[in-house]
């Protein structure tokens, strides 16, 4: 979302090596998307800092919320509607490696070269982990 919260710009979901090693060593999915699962294993094995996976239209209800941003196009001529940043720039996320990221995606699918980013909203503590116990209670 932009300062005035008037354009929306996309759902990215930022995630560390570990994060993504984490992942690959407890998730129970791993054969429903197996496809999924072989390009984070490239990732970590490659000598890139920085990947993307998108996730695509799945219907004609998800048309409508393609990113309006650069972003790769699927085979149907479709953009994302949900972008997957893997990243091995940082052990684990922290201030300073978010602002860091999200210069790079304003570069890299914006278009724009930023020199100062402003967190608008940062939950607390507590509000963090109420958010991941909620999101991940079945998996904990």
């Amino acid at each position: 979302m932009d300062k005035e919260k008037n354009k929306f710009l996309a759902y990215f979901d930022l995630l560390t090596q570990s994060c993504l090693e984490n992942l690959l060593s407890n998730d129970l999915d791993k054969v429903a998307d197996k496809e999924y699962w072989d390009e984070i294993e490239g990732f970590i094995k490659d000598k890139k800092d920085i990947d993307y996976s998108y996730i695509y239209p799945r219907n004609e209800d998800d048309i409508s919320y393609q990113v309006e941003h650069f972003a790769p196009m699927n085979e149907k001529q479709h953009k994302p509607v949900y972008i997957y940043v893997w990243s091995k720039l940082s052990k684990d996320w922290d201030i300073q490696s978010i602002e860091n990221i999200v210069k790079i995606l304003a570069k890299n699918f914006l278009h724009m070269n930023i020199e100062e980013v402003e967190l608008l909203e940062t939950p607390t503590y507590e509000e963090t982990k109420v958010s991941y116990e909620r999101d991940y209670e079945p998996y904990l």
